[in-house]
């Protein structure tokens, strides 16, 4: 190999680099290898196809022709241009799935060797492999396959204690095996069903994205709605992801997005006129919004939306007290408020005989009220809950007028005797509307007594909480979990209806602690046989603890007046139940809305 002359001129900028290079004269051109090992060559002699010499920091070819500047040196092959082409798209990809999930709380790290080409098989040194970039599970659109698995089965294992209605094996199989007929979940209960896996799985590694799939779940929703219309087929997943959202938030007490959530759920089920499903002849009512659900394909199919009405009528009833709201589903006089969705009944019977095919009378709710025993055939356990939960929204609004309107006109009573749907055509005394208090009339007495007698008879209806099973040998956990919440509403519904009159009526005080007392019973079987559930046993949890904590500051106050430092008859029993109703709810330690009104208690039952 012939090397250029070396220069002699002292000052010479390529002397100082030719004394630091390996080969610096003509005597030594004979240490220049013939033949470099593959990959040894300099970047811009690859590039060029040039035979390089090898010599570092700069061949004598970047030399000869004034690139000393880009002459560097890289271990191992040069990638090809179909690879860099693959890393630059995957780079891309990567990053366009970034931007459209983008999270400004989340923080993305970069693998710092993605770029660092592989170390050459010949050569002794050892590099990093060059590799795409391959994103995080929580990257991607949907979770890689098995990731969504863990997440659905996490999610399935609790579903029904959130609100879940959907046919659980179809819905497995739609993941598993989609086809034609039963594609795959749409997006919008997809990520409602991965935001309620990751936080039930009590994984820090999970729970870290909970915020991530939560802004996914919304905007899935928002979009989802937006098309309502376009997609028939997808509108009962919306229905489902609006219960699983308000559940959510409800359970992270956050409960004012709870009641947006459930708002819209309640909405939606009655713009798709869900309420009127089998409507006797002449009896439904026909809408526009019917076109937001297209006909029912099978039994299955129709089952699936008679659970979907009747669970949204129970998030929207049983939370009216919590939320210090009016509840959203009200029968008045018009076709289109008249609830006749038959009450739902078990897998089993629907296999048998379809909802379609069964005789039903309409006006669900109105018949149920005026005779609690009318419909004792429909006793599935959502059926159960759906009753318990209609007694105890109305116990609730009958009640709150006790304590907001001790001026009531006879239309405000005319109306509650109508929402109650007691029927009791009672002649209202002339009073009334100036200035009477509505607590004080006799039809106001009567109402209390024919809603507290409905009440009564509910509970003597119910399975008794033996059918719970034992701790040593439980039975299903899912009817365990809506036996024990069944017993509970219908407890709160009796509070609920006396706790008003329990100061001046000693009949009043003591079914107001005995139903609380029962409350707590309940709570601690369910915090003792299940490590989670529903939110609305923080509910539950509330209303006794309300009737315990004012008993026993009123046997406090009444010691200090005596100014008595014994306790009072009773005061011992009432802190005993508050203790033991806070012990229970420490044990859920899953649920911050629990976990807020153990504090509450806690803290009442100090003062």
């Amino acid at each position: 190999m012939t090397l250029p002359p070396v220069c002699i001129n002292a000052s010479c900028p390529r002397l100082q680099v030719c004394h630091n290079r390996k080969y610096t004269n003509p005597n030594m051109a004979s240490q220049v290898p013939q033949h470099l090992p593959r990959g040894r060559a300099c970047v811009p002699c690859r590039r060029r196809k040039m035979k390089c010499d090898g010599n570092q920091p700069t061949c004598n070819q970047c030399m000869r022709f004034d690139r000393a500047a880009e002459c560097q040196f890289v271990e191992g092959p040069s990638p090809s241009t179909a690879r860099v082409l693959e890393q630059h798209i995957s780079r891309l990809q990567s990053r366009i799935h970034e931007l459209e999930q983008d999270d400004p709380n989340l923080v993305r790290l970069r693998n710092p060797y993605e770029n660092v080409p592989a170390a050459s098989s010949s050569g002794g040194n050892t590099a990093v492999a060059p590799h795409a970039a391959q994103p995080n599970w929580w990257e991607t659109s949907d979770p890689p396959t098995q990731m969504q698995q863990t997440l659905v089965q996490y999610f399935l294992r609790e579903a029904p204690k959130f609100g879940f209605f959907l046919d659980a094996r179809r819905l497995l199989t739609a993941f598993a095996k989609p086809t034609a007929t039963r594609p795959r979940p749409p997006s919008v209960i997809r990520n409602a069903i991965y935001l309620w896996g990751i936080n039930l799985s009590r994984n820090p590694q999970y729970t870290a994205r909970e915020p991530l799939f939560l802004g996914r779940a919304l905007r899935s929703v928002h979009v989802a709605l937006s098309s309502a219309h376009e997609q028939q087929q997808n509108t009962l997943y919306v229905l489902q992801a609006e219960v699983l959202l308000a559940y959510y938030f409800f359970h992270c007490d956050r409960l004012l997005e709870g009641k947006f959530h459930a708002s819209a759920a309640v909405s939606l089920a009655i713009m798709c006129n869900l309420h009127q499903i089998n409507a006797p002849q002449g009896g439904g009512f026909q809408s526009a919004g019917q076109a937001f659900l297209p006909p029912p394909a099978d039994p299955v199919d129709e089952a699936e939306r008679i659970y979907a009405w009747w669970t949204t009528f129970v998030l929207d009833k049983s939370w009216v007290v919590a939320l210090s709201a009016p509840a959203m589903i009200s029968e008045t006089q018009e076709p289109g408020t008249v609830i006749h969705t038959p009450w739902p009944l078990t897998v089993d019977e629907y296999a048998q005989q379809p909802a379609s095919a069964r005789p039903n009378a309409g006006s669900t709710v109105q018949r149920f009220l005026a005779d609690v025993t009318a419909d004792g055939a429909a006793s599935s356990p959502l059926a159960l809950i759906a009753k318990a939960a209609a007694l105890y929204e109305r116990a609730s609004a009958l009640a709150a007028h006790t304590d907001t309107n001790s001026q009531c006109s006879r239309s405000v009573f005319t109306r509650h005797r109508r929402l109650t749907g007691l029927l009791l055509l009672l002649a209202l005394p002339s009073g009334v509307g100036d200035g009477a208090s509505l607590a004080e009339t006799a039809g106001y007495e009567a109402a209390l007594l024919a809603l507290d007698g409905a009440v009564e008879q509910l509970k003597q209806a119910l399975p008794p909480l033996e059918r719970a099973g034992s701790v040593a040998a439980p039975a299903d956990e899912h009817a365990t979990h809506s036996l024990l919440v069944l017993h509970g509403l219908a407890h709160a519904a009796t509070v609920q209806l006396h706790r008003a009159f329990a100061e001046r009526s000693a009949t009043s005080r003591a079914r107001c602690l005995a139903s609380a007392s029962a409350l707590v019973r309940v709570v601690h079987e369910l915090t003792r046989r299940l490590a989670v559930v529903s939110p609305l046993v923080g509910v539950l949890a509330a209303t006794a603890g309300e009737v315990l904590v004012h008993g026993l500051q009123s046997m406090r106050s009444a010691r200090t007046a005596w100014a008595s430092s014994a306790a009072l008859p009773g005061e011992d029993k009432f802190a005993q139940s508050t203790n033991q109703l806070v012990a229970a709810l420490e044990r859920l330690t899953q649920s911050p809305f629990v976990a807020s009104q153990t504090a509450r208690l806690r803290e009442a039952a100090a003062q």
